[in-house]
């Protein structure tokens, strides 16, 4: 007994091939699935409270310089890989919405002077965009460097540009507050939902007048190619390098847009007996002369580049591992700004017992979010689970408030 313990010690110990992201089967056929909901403004247990009370100055007192931010970020994939010693192929297919929305501070100043009359002007960016992705990774080894290259089609299902709209908060006489905001708007979509506008609004009704063919024509008609590249080396036994970069080829086309007149009127006859009752303001949202048009919009996605590494200085029982890159919202694109541009790092220690029980503690900065995550994976071979669950924020300090929340789940079969 005493020598197969040892024997499974000294090849747990014993350093992997050297490879970033090495596969766990030869054959492979997995699900994942991760959803991301992220703000600034107060913890998820605050808003969650049977009784929601909103101390204004304290939330406008901690804010940071860049406002109020709320993100949602939802991702799917399914895929096969076939992974060998020094070649593998795969086959993936994915969809993701991303859409984010920023609240500049100067809105929030209404709380701070309630001089009657006073009027405090402020904007709020936004944009949002879905794909849906079939891409083929392909992995070689060239000596002791190992590459992969992923031609990518893409589909650019939803695109909402980056968008600035301007508004104002004032301070009634008696005491009441209203934040207005009026402004034209449009987005993007790979194809025509009939039903979508009726007389001058938005419907519900496009839903049953989907076609199936047409949008499947549409979606074929509209997609776009990139390609990424991932190249790595080891530099020692227990550590290894690479480089990444996310490369835009040929962007997708957007031939339908929506454009209306978005009209929004928040008022409350007493912020403070707002405040202490704990009760919601009068909301009134109002879009018209919504239409469809057509149009030739260029769409990609992002740019990517960065490098990684690995160090195990256990062998399979510890892998410590390090990313940073920048990324670039839709490049190319109408809308990119100096603000499309966006850094992201990982910091991770993934702890691993005879590759069936492992434990991974992580640090993030993605799509423009902090996450502090943890995730489990069970592994008896012929199927695999894993779990992930994080506290995130757009804000660095707030992350570790939990004031948003990520969660994914992955499970692989194969051997």
């Amino acid at each position: 007994m005493k020598k197969i313990f040892f024997a499974i010690l000294v090849f747990s110990l014993f350093p992997i091939f050297a490879e970033l992201h090495p596969a766990r089967r030869y054959v492979e056929v997995g699900n994942l699935l991760n959803v991301t909901a992220s703000e600034n403004v107060m913890p998820l247990n605050e808003i969650f409270k049977k009784k929601l009370v909103l101390d204004l100055k304290k939330i406008y007192s901690e804010m940071s310089g860049d406002g109020a931010s709320m993100g949602l970020s939802v991702n799917e994939e399914v895929y096969i890989d076939c992974s060998f010693k020094t070649f593998g192929i795969g086959l993936h297919a994915s969809t993701s919405l991303d859409m984010n929305m920023n609240i500049s501070k100067d809105l929030f100043k209404v709380v701070e002077n309630v001089a009657p009359g006073k009027v405090y002007n402020a904007e709020a960016n936004l944009w949002a965009e879905s794909f849906a992705v079939f891409s083929v990774p392909v992995k070689f080894a060239v000596d002791k460097w190992r590459v992969k290259i992923t031609p990518s089609y893409f589909i650019p299902v939803f695109y909402f540009p980056s968008t600035t709209v301007s508004g104002y908060a004032v301070n009634g006489v008696d005491g009441s507050v209203t934040v207005s905001a009026v402004a034209p708007f449009e987005f993007y979509t790979v194809s025509e939902f009939k039903g979508l506008i009726k007389d001058g609004d938005f419907s519900t009704d496009f839903v049953k007048n989907l076609d199936s063919g047409t949008l499947s024509n549409s979606m074929l008609s509209s997609g776009g190619i990139d390609l990424n590249a991932a190249v790595e080396y080891p530099l020692f036994e227990t550590f290894d390098v690479g480089g990444y970069l996310s490369l835009p080829i040929l962007p997708g086309r957007m031939k339908h847009k929506v454009s209306a007149m978005a009209t929004l009127s928040v008022h409350t006859d007493s912020l403070m007996q707002t405040i202490i009752d704990g009760n919601s303001p009068s909301t009134t949202a109002e879009f018209s002369d919504a239409k469809y048009s057509s149009a030739n919009y260029s769409v990609n996605r992002p740019f990517r580049i960065g490098a990684e590494c690995a160090w195990r200085p256990l062998g399979r029982w510890l892998a410590l591992r390090g990313l940073l890159g920048l990324g670039l919202r839709n490049p190319f694109g109408k809308d990119v700004t100096i603000k499309s541009l966006y850094p992201e790092y990982r910091l991770a220690a993934d702890v691993s017992a005879l590759g069936m029980f492992g434990l991974s503690f992580s640090t993030e900065y993605r799509n423009k979010i902090f996450a502090h995550g943890v995730g489990v994976m069970l592994n008896f071979r012929a199927v695999e689970f894993d779990v992930f669950a994080a506290v995130c924020s757009s804000s660095f300090i707030q992350s570790f408030k939990g004031e948003g929340a990520s969660a994914g789940v992955g499970v692989k079969f194969g051997w």
